[in-house]
């Protein structure tokens, strides 16, 4: 099976449409459930025949929709969007007979049941991955943010990896697969960034001709037919012109939603003036930044990370705390919400909470639905 003779998968004007650099944009898996077992259950199909066009996508399976922003100049814009969205789902899944739920996995979802939703991208993915992709029921925030210039698209995109362990510690939502406690806080990582090849902490790329070259290889190879074939942590996105963040599992509550988007425009702010400055920082090797991501898989907030500089051990959340110190110095963006996720307790805590309490995994996808048809009101 080869790709030969195709044309590039990326377009012409890759990094430079013009557009507003800085602008953002979000999507927002979310899943589907049957009120009475609360077991995941379909209707995204018939929810996509029914709703505006360019607001919701299928994806992979039909118990899973997503929910498409549109560009905006402020944080609050795009979480607006996802409000409206959500509150647009709700009335649907009502109708349907469904309950509406928003988690990075859900607690206790099996995969054997799913069935692969009829679009020719995932049929072939199917066809491709076969048991892998057909587990990989799990659920994720995605923040996009414009950039002009490829080069300077490449020195984010390096830099950015730096910086997943951070965000993934902020929103582990996820610490059951299949009804067990697996002893993760995101076991979304563990089931998809770690089980298929092209997702997960890529490597640096260095220049953009060395991601030229790679889609190259992948696609004259036959490895990929499209760039959504390609699910790493952070990516290009050349067709919209962003860097797209992937590291988030799923929010229950739409404040967290908010204070995530707003840390990753913060970020990204920071890094395209070092690469507009000339102030270009070193970047980190994928097998350091590892380290911390396992440690924010396996602990949340509350394990330790590794420095880059000093290899000496540092308490997960004053590492992500030196981080908004550093980020809150000159920028316009309030940061108030990912201070929040410090002082309390992450999402994977509720739902171990709520386990505790109840003795049921059940009562934990009871109590996500229930939370995630408040979060709008």
């Amino acid at each position: 099976m080869s790709g030969a003779g195709n044309s590039s998968l990326i377009p012409e004007d890759a990094f430079e449409k013009d557009i507003l650099e800085g602008t953002l944009g979000a999507e927002e898996e979310l899943w589907l459930a049957d009120p009475e077992t609360l077991r995941l259950s379909d209707g995204a199909q018939k929810i996509l025949d029914s709703v505006p066009e360019g607001h919701f996508s299928g994806e992979l399976i039909d118990s899973e929709i997503e929910s498409n922003t549109g560009v905006h100049g402020e944080p609050l814009g795009v979480v607006e969007d996802l409000v409206a969205r959500r509150r647009m789902l709700l009335a649907w899944a009502e109708r349907l007979g469904r309950l509406l739920g928003t988690s990075g996995t859900h607690p206790i979802g099996d995969w054997r049941e799913q069935r692969i939703i009829d679009k020719p991208h995932y049929q072939r993915l199917k066809s491709k991955l076969g048991w892998l992709i057909r587990r990989n029921n799990t659920f994720s925030l995605h923040v996009h943010y414009a950039v002009r210039g490829r080069e300077k698209a490449i020195y984010m995109f390096d830099r950015l990896r730096e910086y997943v362990p951070h965000m993934l510690a902020l929103s582990v939502n996820s610490p059951f697969w299949q009804g067990e406690i697996t002893d993760m806080q995101s076991s979304r990582i563990l089931i998809f960034s770690r089980s298929i090849h092209r997702a997960g902490m890529p490597e640096p790329l260095g220049s953009w001709d060395s991601y030229a070259k790679y889609v190259d290889f992948a696609q004259r190879s036959g490895s990929i037919d499209s760039l959504s074939e390609i699910w790493w942590d952070v990516r290009p996105h050349p067709g919209l012109g962003t860097i797209e963040v992937r590291a988030f599992d799923a929010q229950t509550a739409l404040w967290r939603n908010e204070a995530l988007i707003t840390l990753t425009a913060t970020l990204c702010d920071l890094l395209s003036g070092e690469y507009e400055s000339g102030e270009r920082r070193e970047i980190r090797p994928s097998r350091e930044i590892e380290e911390n991501k396992w440690s924010a898989q396996r602990y949340g907030l509350k394990g330790e990370f590794a420095s880059h500089d000093t290899h000496e051990t540092v308490e997960t959340r004053k590492a992500i705390e030196s981080l908004l110190t550093l980020l809150q110095n000159g920028t316009k963006h309030d940061l108030s919400g990912a201070w929040r996720i410090l002082d309390e307790p992450t999402e994977a805590d509720r739902q171990l909470e709520v386990w505790r309490a109840s003795g049921s995994t059940l009562g934990v996808a009871r109590d996500i639905a229930a939370r995630t048809r408040e979060s709008t009101d």
